[in-house]
């Protein structure tokens, strides 16, 4: 049976108090313009780009559930995060659902041959489940910048909509959180968030949007307002689910890539929900 992390002096999804301002502001710098730069670009390097990140955070994750005393089919999940996510960028939603039902195929016959023998039930959960977590989420990128599902760039500024209000609710929760919080939002989950981090990180997803994204050709004021308002509460639960898990498996950051931020995965845990739901949202709105 896989171990349980005893108790720790520091909860696992406590954000590091102590993290230097500048160093993160200046990666948050150098991120956004490796970013902007793919924007530019155009859909394959964003696919390229988002391939790589989340092949890097998944990876994070896997060594994290190995921590925690799990041991998931780490190989697998490398080949079919990125896999799934380049397959829905060339064959469309329905190579989503291919993906999925191949990999947990896949990921019982791994354990059937006994390449790890010990808890194979366990370990299966796990690794499907962080398979899923980013692999599957994640191929939502490249369903929004899939030129043949919305050309002429629109799955372009579909894409920086979303990474826009995402950006700026974990800017506006740390942020105002860390200067006025003082009512705690879930103990038990993440000690360090509070009600008011929250409200401030929602406020400025919506702002954020309203005020950059709103001037993204083919955005409009009210689809971006609509845009924000559903980040606000998409984002929140991307960031907690994340900081129930870390609590979980005993560790503080899934990893240490990104000096003053932790790791990938810590970065792009809020904006992991947000690609699933921007999507369906330019779908059902039938924006440009």
């Amino acid at each position: 049976v896989p171990r349980r992390s005893g108790p720790v002096s520091r909860p696992a999804s406590q954000k590091s108090s102590s993290r230097n301002p500048i160093v993160a502001t200046l990666t948050g710098v150098a991120l956004a313009a490796i970013l902007l730069l793919s924007f530019k670009a155009g859909p394959p390097a964003v696919l390229a780009l988002v391939a790589v990140a989340v092949t890097v955070a998944a990876a994070e994750l896997f060594n994290s559930l190995r921590l925690g005393g799990y041991r998931p089919a780490t190989l697998l999940g490398l080949l079919g995060v990125p896999a799934i996510i380049v397959a829905a960028y060339f064959r469309g939603p329905a190579a989503i659902l291919v993906g999925l039902v191949i990999f947990v195929v896949a990921s019982m016959v791994w354990y059937l041959a006994g390449f790890t023998r010990r808890s194979p039930l366990a370990n299966l959960s796990v690794t499907v489940f962080a398979f899923a977590w980013t692999g599957v989420l994640a191929a939502f990128a490249g369903l929004l910048v899939d030129p043949r599902i919305f050309p002429n760039r629109h799955g372009i500024a579909f894409m920086l909509g979303a990474v826009i209000a995402a950006v700026g609710y974990d800017i506006g929760g740390y942020a105002i959180g860390s200067r006025f919080g003082r009512h705690r939002l879930v103990p038990s989950v993440s000690p360090n968030k509070t009600w008011e981090g929250l409200i401030g990180g929602c406020a400025i997803a919506i702002a954020a949007s309203a005020a950059v994204t709103s001037r993204i050709h083919p955005w409009h004021l009210s689809t971006a307002v609509w845009l924000g308002l559903i980040v606000a509460v998409v984002a929140p639960c991307g960031d907690l689910v994340e900081s129930m898990i870390k609590r979980d498996l005993g560790v503080k950051d899934m990893g240490t890539l990104l000096p003053g931020h932790g790791g990938v995965f810590d970065r792009i845990d809020a904006l992991l929900f947000v690609l699933p739901a921007a999507y369906y949202f330019v779908r059902l709105a039938h924006i440009g």
